[in-house]
């Protein structure tokens, strides 16, 4: 059984990444580290311990690369995207497609808002939320709107408060009228950021606000504002 376990773990990474030719592998050289840690496996072909390692190193380095070698790196994350089984590796392949600018790499993102995994769509929000592309916002606000994921609803809140604009207002302003309490407050805490005001935790006086008019803070429940009046 555990012969056949990593004939079928070797099988993927051959599929996947090319085995020991493959792109990601290439990085050990990198970190001494590795080397010692897979020098066990490395007869028995890559495991999926070795390539998350390496695409950890990725995301670590992307930032760092020249723009033309992150263009390179991102047919590599597309094809993470498009085949990995496991969703550990496809939201590191979106962490690392978050330093690397153009149409290609947010269309990789905006797929990976779509995954069957939540932690890929939560990472997908994180990573629209620090891209400097008007359509990040726009994304953001839709699945904001739409998605049927409470918790992706709140990633993609909170991430839209690191734009500015009408579209972020709008959407904010849309999340005060829902019907669930958390995504209330998850708006409000992003208007918060947002506009640099604390007006307290009542959605009408935040829509006030937004609005242009008279808009009077909350400064407590109405219990404990009835209790000052007497």
């Amino acid at each position: 059984m555990l012969r056949c376990s990593l004939f079928l773990i070797a099988g993927l990474c051959v599929t996947l990444s090319g085995c020991h030719d493959g792109p990601l592998y290439a990085l050990k050289h990198a970190n001494p580290y590795f080397v010692r840690e897979w020098k066990k496996d490395e007869a028995l072909g890559v495991t999926d311990f070795q390539r998350r390692k390496e695409l950890e190193l990725l995301v670590r380095t992307v930032p760092a690369m020249p723009p033309e070698e992150r263009t390179q790196w991102l047919v590599h994350l597309n094809k993470i995207m498009a085949n990995d089984p496991s969703s550990d590796m496809r939201h590191l392949a979106v962490r690392a497609t978050e330093a690397i600018q153009g149409e290609a790499a947010l269309t990789l993102v905006e797929e990976a808002l779509t995954d069957e995994s939540l932690k890929v769509r939560m990472a997908a929000c994180d990573v629209l939320g620090n891209r400097p592309e008007p359509q990040a916002a726009e994304l953001l606000a839709k699945t904001a709107g739409e998605s049927t994921n409470a918790d992706v609803r709140q990633a993609a809140l909170r991430s839209i408060a690191r734009h500015r604009g009408q579209l972020v207002s709008d959407s904010l302003k849309l999340a005060l009228a829902d019907r669930d309490p958390a995504i209330r407050l998850t708006a409000i805490e992003s208007l918060e950021e947002v506009t640099g005001e604390k007006l307290g935790n009542d959605p009408e006086v935040w829509v006030a606000y937004l609005e242009g008019r008279q808009a009077t803070p909350d400064n407590g429940s109405i219990t404990d504002r009835l209790k000052d009046l007497f």
